[in-house]
């Protein structure tokens, strides 16, 4: 029986082992928020500078559950617009729109947008 060679493991550079690190790996306060500015950054990617979706879309794209959003949500509330419904006799509950940016969230809501948003 003819023996395989095994691939070299491909280099790495070593991982960092402190607490920083460890918190990102494990640590709810630091992961989520994480998973949301990058949702945010794959947002913008997709659709662009005023990019938007709503919230359940959104918890999708940043692949966390509707408990974690709930957790976390107000550390974002600068990219997010209440949408109310419209029309007479419309009783759905008013949803979350969340934008890619900033400016973005601050235009939709009607507010002047300054030159740092």
């Amino acid at each position: 029986m003819m023996k395989r060679k095994t691939p070299a493991a491909p280099d790495r550079a070593p991982v960092k082992s402190n607490v920083a690190s460890f918190r990102a790996l494990h640590d709810a306060d630091v992961v989520i928020p994480q998973k949301i500015r990058d949702g945010l950054l794959s947002l913008k990617k997709a659709k662009g500078n005023e990019g938007w979706e709503y919230e359940a879309d959104f918890i999708k794209r940043a692949g966390i559950s509707t408990a974690q959003m709930g957790t976390h949500r107000d550390e974002f509330v600068a990219h997010i617009v209440v949408a109310k419904p419209v029309g007479k006799g419309n009783s759905r509950s008013p949803r979350n729109a969340w934008f890619a940016t900033v400016a973005a969230a601050t235009e939709a809501r009607g507010e002047p947008v300054t030159a740092e948003g």
